[in-house]
């Protein structure tokens, strides 16, 4: 099994300097199993470094687990790349969250918010 943090803050982003041991992005873990199965715990802003390193080695399927749905934990989903892909699958699940997890990611990518809706992720 290999592990990589993407991002291990908490509430708001801030990399630089002072953050480079710790990590300055939002919450995001990489875990990929001895058989290939690509796990993903958060989707806070380290979500997008993730997503740029995926779409650059090709096609990709996963499962996202949403720990909570805190904005520093899914401040990252809209700009997942993988998502973006038409042929990806992704599977996302979180605890139960007031309204369905789908209504609330809608939410946050509503275009008074967002310039790009839910609706247009292909994978």
């Amino acid at each position: 099994m290999q592990i990589r943090f993407w991002g291990t803050r908490g509430s708001i982003a801030k990399p630089g300097p002072t953050t480079l041991r710790y990590g300055g992005n939002t919450s995001c873990v990489e875990i990929e199993t001895d058989r290939g199965t690509l796990v993903v715990v958060d989707c806070g802003t380290g979500a997008h470094g993730l997503g740029q390193k995926l779409v650059s080695s090709g096609p990709t399927k996963g499962h996202v687990v949403i720990s909570h749905t805190h904005w520093d934990h899914i401040q990252g989903f809209p700009f997942f790349a993988p998502f973006f892909v038409p042929g990806n699958e992704w599977e996302v699940y979180a605890p139960g969250a007031g309204g369905g997890l789908e209504g609330i990611l809608r939410g946050q990518m509503e275009y008074a918010y967002f310039p790009v809706t839910i609706d247009q992720l292909g994978a």
